[in-house]
């Protein structure tokens, strides 16, 4: 893991892909690969996941879209992405935050959960199942 870094209030700046964090790439539906953020089939009989323009997911931090199946339905509540990191973590991170925000209808944020977080990686659980044709932006931090 590249080194933390402190700005000028002594907060922890957590490295980007420019400070050497290895990029994690986009799987197909319910790929557990190593460095990959997948979909799984409670978002939805194919959903994807998509990179938010300008921004890097890493080991650390992330943001990307969550696209849940257009047309035919079967999401359902429960784990709806995989996040596996590039680089196991020494230990079991001690938190790991996640939002979900429908931005297609701008509507209120979705009750989100991380899930079986472990040195490899965690899953993104949902309280409700997410609606078709909609966009979902997901942000998550993983504090070690």
């Amino acid at each position: 893991m590249p080194q933390v870094r402190l700005d000028a209030t002594g907060h922890e700046v957590p490295p980007t892909v420019a400070d050497g964090a290895t990029a994690l790439t986009f799987g197909a539906v319910s790929t557990s690969a190593v460095g990959t953020i997948s979909p799984t089939t409670s978002a939805g009989a194919s959903p994807t996941t998509t990179a938010v323009t300008g921004v890097s997911c890493t080991d650390r931090r992330g943001s990307f879209n969550l696209n849940p199946v257009t047309g035919g339905g079967a999401q359902a509540a429960g784990q709806v992405c995989l996040v596996r990191f590039a680089k196991p973590y020494a230990a079991v991170p001690a938190c790991v935050l996640v939002t979900i925000t429908n931005t297609t209808d701008t509507t209120a944020a979705i009750v989100a959960a991380a899930n079986l977080v472990t040195v490899a990686g965690f899953d993104i659980l949902v309280g409700t199942a997410l609606t078709t044709a909609k966009v979902y932006i997901v942000n998550y931090w993983v504090l070690p």
